[in-house]
């Protein structure tokens, strides 16, 4: 997984290869396999998401709490790599949404996947939300953009 300079000044951007086992029977990348692919895009790009750099807990913890997707177009096992886009597209008092696009790394014109995650932060005793403090506030502003248009059911 490389990172690379992102697109747009809000983006972080990685890079990443279509991997044998991401793959199903239909030829295509399983829609488990996606949802790897944003967690590891979100914490390569966000390190301070409840671990510290050596890895262990820290007093707070971002947690999962939704996940809304809508496949583009079919990415397939191929040798060339593709792209993850990550942004945050909304900051709440102890929740933050996380924006993605999964992109040709080659072709951004070409996009197989749009999604949001919502993460609400929790404090690490308690398991209640903890809001944010202003140093996490920034850190997410920095990469604040609106969220992708994804469709209705």
């Amino acid at each position: 997984m490389d990172q690379d300079a992102p697109l747009c000044t809000h983006r972080g951007r990685v890079v990443m290869p279509v991997r044998w086992s991401d793959v199903d029977l239909f030829g295509h990348v399983n829609n488990a396999a996606y949802l790897r692919y944003l967690d590891d895009a979100r914490f390569t790009l966000f390190p301070s998401m409840g671990v510290d750099e050596l890895g262990a807990l820290t007093a707070s913890l971002l947690v999962v709490v939704k996940h809304e997707i809508d496949y583009v177009a079919p990415l397939t096992f191929r040798p060339a790599p593709f792209a993850v886009e990550v942004w945050v597209s909304r900051i709440g008092r102890s929740s933050v949404d996380f924006a993605y696009e999964i992109l040709d790394a080659a072709d951004p014109s070409t996009v197989y996947l749009r999604a949001r995650s919502r993460m609400v932060q929790l404090d690490q005793a308690t398991h209640t939300a903890r809001a944010f403090t202003p140093e996490e506030r920034e850190l997410y502003e920095a990469y604040l953009e609106d969220a992708p248009e994804l469709r209705g059911w």
